[in-house]
């Protein structure tokens, strides 16, 4: 019986389209421009125009959940519906929606805990999105914001924030994980 041995010098080519990927490190500019927009609507709120947030005001943002309710998504909807039956805690939601996106704008344009970050980001504007229904019938403001906000913070939420970023120094001190039970959520 004769044994033969495969030639161990065989270099196998590899598809020239797998070796084609971007470096998370350049998509940098997109996590600060988006930091950036989320930072806005904050400052927009609390220093361009502090009245949309006095209750009081005519010019008040909860004014707008009226006019999108009829349009917006189920889910969405009920929460609406709620929110103008109890005004207060209307107010109350606003106040922590805003400050929600403080903080995922001042975390994505440092590249902190980034994919919490993200997450965040998502959900304010699929929320804002499904609040507005698909057409952004109260403002197409609304579903630009919903679509390319919530698209761009899905990136950074299955990617990370790269090497341009708080998260690249955490990582040499801590693995960004925090583990519950069997659930291991990654942070950064």
């Amino acid at each position: 019986m004769v044994q033969t041995q495969a030639p161990t010098d065989t270099i196998v080519a590899k598809d020239p389209v797998e070796t084609n990927w971007i470096p998370v490190s350049y998509l940098w500019p997109l996590r600060f421009i988006l930091g950036f927009q989320f930072l806005s609507a904050w400052a927009r709120r609390y220093i361009n125009a502090p009245a949309k947030l006095d209750w009081y005001a005519k010019s008040n943002i909860a004014h707008k959940f009226s006019t999108m309710m009829p349009h917006a998504l189920p889910p969405i909807r009920a929460m609406m519906q709620w929110l103008l039956l109890h005004p207060h805690l209307a107010w109350a939601f606003l106040i922590t929606f805003t400050w929600i996106e403080f903080t995922v704008g001042l975390f994505l344009l440092t590249g902190t805990m980034t994919r919490l970050a993200a997450l965040g980001g998502t959900l304010l504007s699929f929320g804002m999105l499904f609040g507005n229904g698909w057409l952004g019938t109260a403002c197409i403001d609304e579903f630009q914001i919903g679509t390319v906000e919530g698209i761009g913070a899905m990136i950074f939420l299955f990617i990370g924030a790269g090497s341009f970023s708080v998260d690249h120094w955490i990582h040499k001190y801590w693995d960004g994980h925090v583990r519950l039970g069997k659930l291991d959520i990654h942070l950064t």
